[in-house]
């Protein structure tokens, strides 16, 4: 029974895509995750879009959660509910508020936000979204901005925090 139970932990984990820039703090986030399927983004806002549509129409995953380092941000997160391009505006399929009393839950300080930057972050997250929102996938995408390392005065506790709150929200 034990082995069935951790196959379909496996199953449920795998449907989840996680992303992270290379050489930021998100990075040392992701790497060495094992139980989810993890893309480092190599900060190029055209390559970090391809390599993110091309694992969603792949693996159509239930969840893919992105993050993304903020400047001036100290041991909390911002969920982003919206990506922009221009005027134009693409919100968020996925829950943010439950995934910010999930963070809370685990004593994770955390902000619903509005702005995913005008770059790197944005870029991604547009590309994202459209991607799901045009070919009417059921995956739910969220981008989660985290300080820089420096600005984490605990970095396992804060990565612990924030994988139990993933691992609660299906």
């Amino acid at each position: 029974m034990e082995r069935a139970e951790h196959m379909i932990q496996n199953i449920i984990k795998s449907r989840i895509i996680l992303t992270a820039f290379c050489g930021t703090s998100a990075e040392k986030l992701i790497k060495d995750i094992k139980d989810y399927r993890t893309i480092l983004l190599p900060n190029d806002k055209v390559k970090d879009s391809d390599k993110l549509v091309n694992a969603i129409a792949k693996d159509k995953p239930d969840f893919v959660i992105s993050f993304g380092q903020r400047p001036n941000i100290k041991n909390k997160v911002h969920i982003e509910t919206t990506a922009k391009d221009g005027e134009l505006q693409l919100e968020t399929n996925f829950d943010c508020d439950k995934l910010k009393q999930l963070f809370n839950e685990n004593g994770m300080n955390s902000k619903i936000s509005h702005n995913a930057g005008t770059s790197f972050c944005n870029c991604l997250y547009w590309n994202g979204l459209q991607y799901i929102f045009q070919n009417n996938l059921d995956t739910k995408m969220i981008f989660v901005h985290i300080p820089f390392a420096k600005n984490i005065t605990d970095f396992a506790s804060f990565r612990k925090q924030i994988f139990d709150a993933i691992e609660r929200m299906r």
